[in-house]
């Protein structure tokens, strides 16, 4: 078998990462790995060139993924029918269910599974259905290949960490909970995405609009500094721990309670119960996050970082930047992670 490679190219907010895949006689390796941050004076697409020309990528092609108001999901019921018989019908349920028109829209849908039904009932199947902005990807497209790469696939984010979990589960299954039911939680500067998973199925997702930048903003606001200095007090609080709690305390409550309200909608519209979260994302390592998590949903949280399962070949500077980064990779290895079907 040929030695392939993909890598997984995660654009955020403040930072963009690629991680790259590669797989050699049915093993997975992570080959390279970089972390670029975007200033305020350079856009995304001049943070990736940045990127790639420092780092040894084997491959332009590139997994990546969009997020937002113009990314649409939803999990429906529909009567049972053939793959072929779906990518008919999803196109008109989907007219049902986004507030755009579905001509402005690329789209897609997958069967989940088939739902138990009595004798006499009609059978029926869980159905994803994802659509998003025709101009939004292109926009999205557009700004990769500027950077001289070439997009092969365009992804979810809460997909990405759903697929970061599945490999995890693939080279590492002890560090996964088979048959349970987990939220995958990724907090970034300014979102967070959240995808509730069960082995290899997506049962849930949802995306909310706090971040590790609301927890910036109250440290400014409260100590009366600028938030560049905010930023690095958070990152470092350098004995002033206690402080810079009484600061985020009330932001802390209310990124918990939002993670809280999406569990508690997943598990009172469909009568199932998640069993643990998995926190992950830049902003995961906030000060006194995973202890109010716990305490808000009453469920055991861990703190998650996916890369640390996979077989590491690259040198010794790229490996250090992707362990200091591992909270952050989780988009881009699961966008990587496509290479299994690619």
């Amino acid at each position: 078998m040929a030695v392939r490679n993909l890598v997984g190219l995660d654009v955020g907010s403040k930072f963009v990462k690629a991680l790259q895949l590669t797989e050699n006689n049915g093993r997975f390796s992570i080959t390279e790995f970089a972390c670029q941050e975007i200033p305020p004076q350079l856009s995304p697409m001049d943070a990736v060139l940045e990127m790639f020309s420092r780092k040894r990528f084997k491959t332009r092609r590139v997994a990546t993924s969009v997020s937002g108001r113009f990314v649409f999901v939803r999990y429906i019921n529909m009567p049972l029918m053939s793959e072929d018989e779906l990518v008919n019908a999803a196109k008109y349920e989907l007219g049902k269910y986004i507030p755009v028109e579905v001509d402005e829209v690329l789209h897609d849908s997958q069967k989940l599974e088939d739902l138990p039904h009595s004798e006499g009932q009609e059978a029926e199947m869980r159905v994803l259905l994802v659509a998003a902005k025709r101009t939004f990807i292109d926009e999205h497209v557009a700004m990769v290949e500027q950077a001289g790469l070439q997009p092969v696939i365009v992804d979810v984010d809460s997909f990405a960490l759903g697929n970061a979990y599945e490999l995890t589960s693939m080279v590492a299954p002890d560090a996964v909970r088979p048959g349970k039911l987990v939220a995958l939680a990724d907090i970034g500067a300014t979102k967070t995405n959240i995808n509730i998973v069960s082995d290899t199925t997506s049962c849930f997702t949802r995306e909310f609009y706090k971040g590790g930048d609301d927890v910036t903003d109250a440290i400014s606001k409260k100590l009366g500094i600028e938030p560049a200095e905010a930023e690095n007090l958070k990152r470092a609080p350098q004995g002033e721990e206690q402080r810079i709690l009484d600061c985020i305390s009330g932001t802390l409550e209310d990124i918990c309670h939002d993670i809280n309200i999406s569990v508690d909608y997943f598990e009172n519209q469909y009568d199932k119960k998640v069993d643990e979260i998995f926190l992950t994302g830049g902003a995961a390592n906030t000060l006194g996050l995973d202890e109010a998590l716990e305490k808000t949903v009453q469920k055991k949280v861990w703190k998650w970082k996916p890369t640390q399962h996979v077989e590491v070949r690259m040198d010794a500077e790229s490996t250090e930047l992707m362990n200091t980064n591992a909270s952050s990779a989780a988009i881009a290895l699961g966008l990587a992670s496509r290479l299994r079907r690619d």
